[in-house]
C-alpha cells in the first residue's frame, strides 16, 4: 500500500476535484460518513459528543460529522477553535448547515475562554478532533495549544479525523503538542507521519477509510513510500514446488560467531532454515564450532582459526571455495570487532558476485573502512540498528531518530545498497529511493539476538530467489509478525529471540493459506 506525504495527498485531492470533476463537497461528505461508520458503535451508549473543529477543511469534516450524528439523535456540541469568519468553501457550506439545524455551536477565539471549553468537555463521552489536518507545518501555540491540552485531559474517548492535530503528516514529529487519539480515521491512504514515531504514539488504532477517490488519482502519484500488508506478503512469499530438492531453496553461507558470541551464529543459521533455506553452511571460529553442530544439527559447519591477527592463507582459500558454493551470504553477527572480521568482509564483498547481508560486527567493520565498497562485486544489504547507523553515517543517534527515512535513503543512494534501519518503525530503503515502513512488531523484540534472527530470515529469502529489496521488506515483515505471535503467547517482557524463530513457520504458513 502506498503511503503519502501531505503534498502528495493534496495533489491527489486536487486532481480528483479539478480534473476528474468529483466536487470537494462530495469528498467531504464521504469522509464524514466514513468516520461515522467507523465510530458509530462507540456512540450507542454515549450521552454527549463534542466535535472540536478548526476553520479549514478538517473542520469542515467535523461540521459534517456533527450534522450526521445530530440527524441520528445523538447529542452533539460543536466547538470552533478560531475565528468562524475565516471558514470558507466546502467547510463553510457544512458550517452553515449545522447552524441552520440549530446544532449547539460554541466559538473559542481567545485563550481566556478556555475555562468554558473545560466545562463543555468535562462530561462528554467522545471527542472528535477536527482542528488541524495534514497541512499543518507550524508549531501549535496559543488557543490551539490550550485546546489540545484540554482535549487530552478530558475523560473521553478521542477520535482524530485524518490525523491527530499537532502531528506533522510528513515525518511524525510533534509540533509543540498533539491530540492523543484513541482512534484515527485517515482518508484514502496512510500518511507518513501517522506511521513514524513519535507521531505513531498519538494515533491509537489507525483506520484507512475509502472516501471515493478513484484509483486513477492515486496511481498518478509516484509515491516512494509503501507499507507491507498481508496480501503483498503472500505475493512476495517464495513458492515451493513438488519436484525439487534441497538445492532448489538456496545454499546459504553464514559467517558469524566467535568464542564470546557463539549464539549469534546459532540464531542466524537456525532462522535461515526455519524460513525455508535448503542448505545452510556456517563458517565459524574453530574453537567453538561444536556449539553450532549441537544446536543446529542440520547446518554444515566449516571452521577457521583466530589464533593470529590475520586470516591464514589456508582459511582464505577455504573461504573463497565457499563463495563459489553459496547463493547468498550473511556476515557479521557475533563475528568480533577486529582485523580478521575486516579481512573476511573484504574477501567476501570483493569476490562474491551475488547478494550479501552485512549485519552487526560486519557493519562495524564497514563503518571503519567504507572504501571496501569501491571494489565490491556483490549487491549489499546492511541491517544497522541506530547505533550502528550512527557509525556508518556520522549522524548522531538523535538526528537519525528524527529523520529515519531521510538518513536511510541517503545511505542507500550514496553507496547503492539496500538499508534495513532497525528501530520501533524499521525503515527499508533501496538504491532507487523506494522506502518501506514496517508497521508490525513490539517492544518485546528489543532483546539480544533478535537482529541475528532477522539476518537469517533475509538471507534465507535471498537464497530462495528474492531480490535484495523484496527479501529485505518481506524479511522484516516475517520477523515482526513472528515477534507479534510470540508476544501473544509469552507477553512482551519474557520474549526472547528463540521465541521469534519458533513462530517463523507459522507466520509463513498463515501468509500462504489466507
Amino acid at each position: 500500500m502506498k503511503v503519502v506525504k501531505s503534498y502528495e495527498m493534496k495533489e491527489i485531492d486536487r486532481y480528483t476535484i479539478e480534473e476528474i470533476g468529483i466536487p470537494g463537497i462530495v469528498l467531504m461528505e464521504n469522509a464524514a460518513m466514513s468516520v461515522v461508520s467507523e465510530t458509530i458503535q462507540l456512540l450507542k451508549e454515549s450521552n454527549n459528543v463534542v466535535i472540536c473543529c478548526g476553520t479549514g477543511n478538517n473542520g469542515g469534516d467535523g461540521f459534517a460529522i456533527g450534522r450526521i450524528l445530530s440527524c441520528n439523535n445523538i447529542k452533539v456540541s460543536i466547538i470552533i477553535i478560531g475565528d468562524s469568519s475565516k471558514i470558507k468553501g466546502d467547510a463553510k457550506i457544512n458550517y452553515d448547515i449545522a447552524r441552520q439545524l440549530n446544532i449547539d455551536i460554541h466559538e473559542f477565539n481567545d485563550e481566556r475562554q478556555m475555562d468554558e471549553l473545560k466545562n463543555i468537555v468535562s462530561d462528554c463521552d467522545v471527542i472528535y478532533d477536527a482542528i488541524f489536518g495534514t497541512g499543518l507545518c507550524r508549531e501549535v501555540t496559543g488557543k490551539y495549544l490550550e485546546a489540545i491540552k484540554i482535549i487530552n485531559r478530558a475523560n473521553a474517548y478521542r477520535i482524530a479525523i485524518d490525523i491527530p492535530s499537532g502531528v506533522n503528516a510528513d515525518d511524525g514529529q510533534i509540533l509543540g503538542n498533539s491530540v492523543c487519539a484513541d482512534k484515527t480515521v485517515t482518508f484514502c491512504l496512510p500518511k507518513v507521519g501517522l506511521l513514524l514515531y513519535p507521531g505513531a504514539n498519538y494515533v491509537g488504532d489507525l483506520v484507512v477509510a475509502d472516501i471515493g477517490i478513484p484509483n486513477i488519482s492515486i496511481d498518478r502519484i509516484n509515491s516512494h513510500t509503501t507499507i507491507m500488508d498481508d496480501n503483498l506478503a503472500r505475493y512476495f512469499m517464495p513458492n515451493r514446488v513438488k519436484m525439487s530438492h534441497k538445492g532448489s531453496y538456496g545454499k546459504v553461507l553464514v559467517i558469524a560467531g566467535t568464542s564470546k558470541m557463539t549464539g549469534a551464529a546459532v540464531l542466524t543459521s537456525l532462522s535461515a532454515y526455519r524460513t525455508g533455506a535448503g542448505l545452510v553452511k556456517t563458517f565459524i571460529e574453530e574453537s567453538v564450532s561444536s556449539v553450532v553442530t549441537t544446536k543446529v544439527p542440520e547446518a554444515v559447519v566449516e571452521t577457521y582459526s583466530r589464533a593470529n591477527n590475520n586470516i591464514s592463507n589456508d582459511d582464505k582459500e577455504k573461504l573463497l571455495e565457499m563463495l563459489g558454493w553459496a547463493d547468498t551470504i550473511a556476515i557479521g553477527p557475533g563475528l568480533g570487532n577486529d582485523n580478521i572480521t575486516r579481512e573476511i568482509l573484504e574477501i567476501v564483498i570483493s569476490n562474491f558476485n551475488k547478494t550479501v547481508v552485512v549485519d552487526a560486527d560486519g557493519i562495524n567493520a564497514l563503518s571503519k573502512d567504507k572504501e571496501i565498497l569501491n571494489n565490491r562485486k556483490c549487491e549489499i544489504i546492511v541491517t544497522p540498528h541506530l547505533g550502528e547507523m550512527s557509525r556508518l553515517t556520522d549522524y548522531d543517534i538523535g538526528e537519525i531518530t528524527n529523520n529515519t527515512i531521510k538518513v536511510a535513503v541517503e545511505l542507500s543512494r550514496t553507496y547503492k545498497i539496500t538499508c534495513v534501519l532497525k528501530s520501533a518503525r524499521t525503515i527499508i530503503s533501496s538504491p532507487n529511493g523506494m522506502v518501506n515502513i514496517n508497521i508490525y512488531g513490539n517492544s518485546g523484540m528489543a532483546t539480544a539476538g533478535s537482529g541475528d534472527v532477522l539476518t537469517g530470515i533475509i538471507v534465507s529469502l535471498l537464497g530462495q530467489g528474492l531480490n535484495a529489496s523484496d527479501a529485505a521488506i518481506l524479511g522484516v515483515y516475517i520477523h515482526s509478525k513472528a515477534g507479534d505471535k510470540a508476544k501473544d503467547d509469552k507477553g512482551e517482557h519474557g520474549l526472547i529471540a528463540n521465541d521469534i524463530i519458533c513462530n517463523i513457520p507459522y507466520v509463513i504458513k498463515s501468509s500462504l493459506n489466507e
